[in-house]
């Protein structure tokens, strides 16, 4: 027992020295903070990957089995909250504008033998979407929640919770706000005017709590998957005589011995960003439908594979179909070179089809973001106060990130969704292990 409070005490206040420290580090020195960044970047996605084979092994890849996803769309649910819109709640999280400029730099830095590992290790992680939806259906709540209620530890649950509303309801919602604003200057529309509409319409949307909020993203969401599919069909179609020289240079790039290592490592640290797997986003969107928690479980993992197989294939496939490798980018964040590609194959009508797509996938972004947040501050407190104070933060956020830089906020949620995932799955591995279930 001894033992057991000693290491739940030792990952707390590593997690919090992690965060002091890399608050320094960044006050002090920008490129020493990237460095401790991408050690634990290496570190999580360690975690990630061992928890992966192991309950992939364990459970004769479960996340593959057709049947069981086919039984999870056709699960319902006891309550207002369907299945489906759990998922279009969980997809509005994952499906942001990394969709675009994460697979864009992938491409940029690991060459398009980075799509391969991303498809690899995107079906291994899924099983720790499986995971975490399980006990969150089974909880009802999100590792907060099961932290708290089968670990007892009410100070890691209160940590977790808290590093959630700082990087999804503050952070991911200033840089969607800040994405959808910057966007907006392309068709020479007043800066003012349109983040108070935006913060209008997200205030209507989030006024109603949950059930509005799945609702919005359950026509958004699929609406969203559509056009972007068409467009990745109609680019494949218009450039079909390239498709074996792709896969060709796919296996070339994935495999070459001189950057295997660095390809596979770009690859891993994409796919667990993009997909969200192990940070515990899913566990949260599932825990507020009352279905059959395998179900469930199966239906968010469809979810992974829609994230991966359909939105990042298309962002790949408009990239990949284009001329990027005769233009070089300076300070590259990624969306340039998606913009490149859309205006290679679509003209001068490229700017604004990625306008309004990137617009569609922030503000989706931006009200599942919030949604994480507040579901986790009623785990620190039920006040209804509290609660109306903290929406009127997350608006206030939402207009100030019209005017900053979204360096600094990438910066520091790329640390939190780090640790949200060190906390969530350990947590997990220590629930399994202490019912061997």
């Amino acid at each position: 027992m001894t033992i057991y409070f000693s290491m739940k005490n030792k990952l707390l206040m590593s997690i919090i020295s992690l965060i002091m420290l890399a608050i320094f580090i960044n006050i002090i020195n920008v490129d020493y903070f990237n460095k401790l960044l991408a050690i634990i970047w290496s570190v999580t996605s360690i975690i990630l990957i061992y928890t992966a084979i192991k309950y992939t092994i364990k459970y004769k890849f479960i996340q593959l089995n057709i049947k069981k996803i086919i039984k999870g769309i056709k699960s319902k649910s006891n309550n207002s909250i369907s299945p489906l819109s759990s998922l279009s709640l969980s997809l509005a999280a994952k499906i942001g504008v990394g969709s675009l400029s994460g697979v864009a730099l992938a491409i940029y830095f690991g060459g398009l033998g980075t799509i391969f590992w991303i498809w690899i290790i995107s079906i291994l992680v899924a099983i720790n979407t499986y995971l975490e939806c399980i006990l969150g259906v089974k909880c009802k709540g999100g590792p907060s929640t099961y932290i708290k209620k089968v670990l007892k530890d009410k100070k890691l649950s209160t940590l977790y919770s808290i590093l959630i509303i700082i990087s999804y309801s503050f952070l991911f919602l200033s840089i969607q706000s800040n994405t959808i604003i910057k966007t907006l200057e392309v068709f020479n529309l007043n800066t003012h005017i349109c983040i108070i509409l935006l913060t209008l319409i997200v205030y209507i949307i989030i006024s109603k709590g949950v059930s509005r909020i799945s609702f919005v993203n359950s026509i958004l969401v699929p609406f969203m998957l559509i056009v972007y599919l068409l467009l990745g069909i109609y680019v494949l179609i218009k450039n079909s005589n390239n498709i074996p020289l792709m896969f060709n240079n796919i296996i070339k790039s994935a495999f070459n011995i001189k950057s295997i290592i660095s390809v596979f490592l770009i690859g891993m640290q994409r796919a667990i960003f993009i997909t969200e797997s192990g940070i515990g986003t899913s566990a949260i969107s599932s825990s507020v439908v009352e279905n059959n928690e395998e179900n469930q479980a199966m239906l968010e993992v469809m979810g992974i594979h829609i994230t991966t197989f359909l939105v990042c294939n298309v962002t790949f496939i408009i990239i990949a179909m284009s001329n990027y490798t005769e233009i070089n980018f300076n300070n590259i964040n990624g969306i340039e070179l998606v913009l490149h590609a859309f205006n290679y194959h679509f003209g001068s009508l490229g700017t604004i089809i990625l306008s309004l797509i990137t617009i569609m996938f922030a503000f989706s972004t931006i009200t599942s973001g919030y949604f994480f947040g507040e579901n986790n501050l009623m785990n620190l407190t039920p006040s209804t106060i509290i609660k109306n104070i903290f929406k009127i933060l997350s608006l206030l956020v939402l207009i100030l990130s019209a005017y900053i830089s979204p360096k600094i906020l990438w910066n520091y949620t790329d640390l939190f969704v780090a640790l949200l995932a060190i906390i969530n799955i350990t947590s997990i591995l220590r629930i399994l292990n202490k019912n061997n279930t």
